[in-house]
């Protein structure tokens, strides 16, 4: 029994040992952030307040950045259809409010030449303000992915305190670790895209005369 026992702790101390290898020296893999939150599983409870948090806190992120790159992404599809119109932007912008006209009490005055530029403006001007949002909440998520990196390295000891339940603690430390480590990388390029909105946007701006 005591050689059990001695082997089990052998057996787990190896398994430990190689997930806090794994957990602060691997790459991230194909579940990073680049990919879709949606795709990546979320690790059930592990029974430890400090895993759990980190899993919670790191999905959370994972989902802000996701809600930025499809906010991002849609702007510039917007900024694309406008730039792209054959007929030109005030004509993009009249089919826009057209596509909800049913809704509006008075179409004739929002079709009005005068208050096409300003819807257009106002179209331009919430992109622009929904960018600079994003470019903002960078640095936030920035500092809580490089603390929650710092806290990665110690939780593999973490899940020592679980007993046989330690493998599957592991499991969901590596399992969150790698798409964490992308999220340094991924912020960097969404800083850079929605400084490139912020100047797609001006040169859309200029472009009306305005």
């Amino acid at each position: 029994m005591k050689y059990l026992k001695y082997s089990l702790n052998v057996i787990l101390t190896i398994t430990l040992a190689a997930g806090l290898i794994s957990c602060s020296g691997s790459k991230p893999d194909d579940g990073g952030p680049n990919a879709k939150t949606g795709a990546l599983v979320k690790p059930a409870k592990t029974g430890n307040a400090k895993i759990d948090g980190f899993v919670d806190e790191t999905f959370s992120l994972l989902e802000e950045v996701q809600n930025m790159k499809e906010g991002l992404a849609e702007i510039n599809a917007t900024i694309t259809e406008i730039n792209n119109h054959p007929v030109g932007p005030f004509e993009w912008m009249k089919e826009d409010i057209m596509r909800s006209v049913a809704k509006a009490k008075d179409a004739a005055k929002q079709l009005d030449p005068d208050a096409l530029v300003k819807a257009l403006q106002g179209k331009i001007y919430g992109m622009v303000e929904s960018a600079k949002k994003t470019k903002d909440g960078l640095e936030n998520i920035q500092t809580t992915a490089k603390s929650l990196l710092k806290t990665l390295p110690e939780l593999p000891a973490e899940a020592g305190s679980l007993g046989m339940k330690a493998p599957k603690a592991l499991k969901a430390i590596k399992a969150t670790g790698a798409p964490l480590k992308a999220i340094p990388e991924e912020v960097k390029a969404l800083a850079t895209e929605a400084q490139k909105v912020l100047e797609n946007c001006d040169k859309l701006l200029k472009s009306i005369g305005n």
